[in-house]
């Protein structure tokens, strides 16, 4: 999403043109994002506010995943959520009981612009009373409103490794396989009919091969050179925009 479809809060110019376009080809299109603050639905309406023509069950969301996956594991464990708004609702809604406390049967960790060394040290008690660690994804960086680079999920998940020694026994988002999986089967389709975009040489790169996709490298986000992937991607183009040359 962010750097792909969306920058700077607003689409990036040509991107609305090139989902129609595919549409129009008769190509499934899924958006599948590692965003840990927003739930599926908030999603969908922002895309939609951007003037992408998306609806709510082509957005995949690792915050979404995360929620389903711990009921899916233990219907009405008791969670500790240590991330932003979007993800205790996504948690709440799965049945599932939210603490702030350190008796949790899992710690999820998502994006946290309220972090402060309290709930830090909540979240590490947590984890060292035996709950099960559980994190959206493993981004270290993503582009923020204003352009620039600001930290991602993985700093606070390493944050928490290091406390208490030891890695997430589950990590949901890209480069993890789950949620590109997820993504191609709710379409019927085999990860190598697939082809992944994203503009993240980590996580989306390294999440496409992963899962036995291609993997489109865009230069409009995080990315500013294929020089900068450590794993080459299948194809590179300087935006989505750039799609409509071979669908429109």
């Amino acid at each position: 999403m962010d750097g792909t479809l969306v920058l700077h809060d607003r689409a990036i110019p040509g991107a609305a043109e090139a989902l129609r376009a595919l549409k129009t080809a008769s190509k499934h299109v899924l958006t599948v994002t590692n965003n840990s603050s927003l739930g599926q639905h908030a999603l969908a309406e922002r895309f939609r506010r951007f003037g992408l023509p998306l609806e709510d069950h082509e957005v995949f969301s690792a915050l979404v995943a995360t929620a389903r996956l711990v009921a899916h594991e233990k219907p009405g464990a008791v969670v500790h959520v240590f991330g932003n708004p979007g993800l205790r609702s996504e948690i709440e809604r799965c049945g599932l009981t939210v603490t702030d406390g350190v008796e949790a049967d899992y710690v999820v960790v998502g994006n946290h612009r309220g972090i402060t060394y309290d709930r830090l040290t909540t979240a590490m008690r947590a984890l060292l009373r035996g709950a099960r660690f559980v994190t959206v994804n493993m981004d270290r960086t993503y582009v923020g409103a204003d352009g620039d680079l600001v930290p991602g999920c993985g700093v606070f998940a390493a944050a928490l490794e290091r406390a208490i020694g030891r890695p997430p026994d589950v990590v949901v988002g890209k480069p993890s396989i789950t949620l590109l999986c997820e993504a191609a089967a709710s379409v019927g389709a085999p990860p190598d009919q697939c082809l992944y975009i994203g503009d993240n040489p980590e996580a989306d790169v390294g999440g496409a091969h992963a899962a036995g996709m291609d993997a489109m490298l865009v230069l409009s986000g995080v990315a500013t050179s294929v020089d900068e992937a450590l794993q080459p991607p299948e194809h590179v183009l300087p935006s989505v925009a750039d799609l409509i040359k071979v669908f429109g």
